[in-house]
């Protein structure tokens, strides 16, 4: 028998082993190829649960933005130097003068400076004037302090021994 012989014989078979191959090499790439689809599906998923994630914390950061903005209204100026005087009188300071001065205006907040010159007995006083008027509920910033000093004996006398400060006291709030 022959070459010929056995091919003749077994031909349906080869034909069925081949088909077979083929439909393996086939399925094959069909498989690759929603491997690769799933794949990407995968990586866009990921992707985008970043993004809700991030648009989540966006979010949470705006609720509390906005909520800052309600408690940093702007108040009016007597309002402010009404408290900064209540504040004055607990700690044993006079005022002598209280300037409201030029608004600085930012892109999300205005600045509302106060000048202000007071009259302390000692600097116990000062500091907590300055630690009162820091910790208000309100926002309260001392900018600038000046201490002015009593220029011989005879004046630091007749001062009673008191200090004479200028501070720049300034508030913010959001537009």
């Amino acid at each position: 028998m022959g070459k010929i012989e056995v091919f003749e014989k077994n031909k349906s078979k080869v034909l069925n082993l081949g088909v077979v191959i083929l439909a393996l090499f086939i399925a094959f790439q069909i498989y690759k190829s929603a491997d690769e689809r799933v794949n990407s599906l995968i990586q866009q998923k990921d992707e985008e649960l970043k993004k809700n994630k991030a648009a989540e914390e966006i979010a949470g950061l705006e609720r509390k933005i906005e909520g800052y903005k309600k408690i940093f209204v702007k108040e009016d100026v007597s309002s402010i130097i009404n408290t900064i005087s209540n504040i004055a009188k607990n700690c044993s300071i006079k005022i002598v003068s209280i300037k409201p001065s030029n608004e600085e205006v930012y892109p999300d907040y205005i600045k509302s400076v106060f000048l202000i010159t007071v009259s302390t007995p000692d600097y116990h006083s000062l500091g907590n004037f300055i630690s009162q008027i820091e910790s208000y509920k309100d926002i309260y910033m001392v900018d600038e302090l000046g201490i002015a000093s009593a220029e011989n004996k005879q004046s630091l006398e007749s001062a009673n021994m008191n200090l004479n400060v200028n501070l720049k006291i300034s508030t913010i709030f959001y537009q």
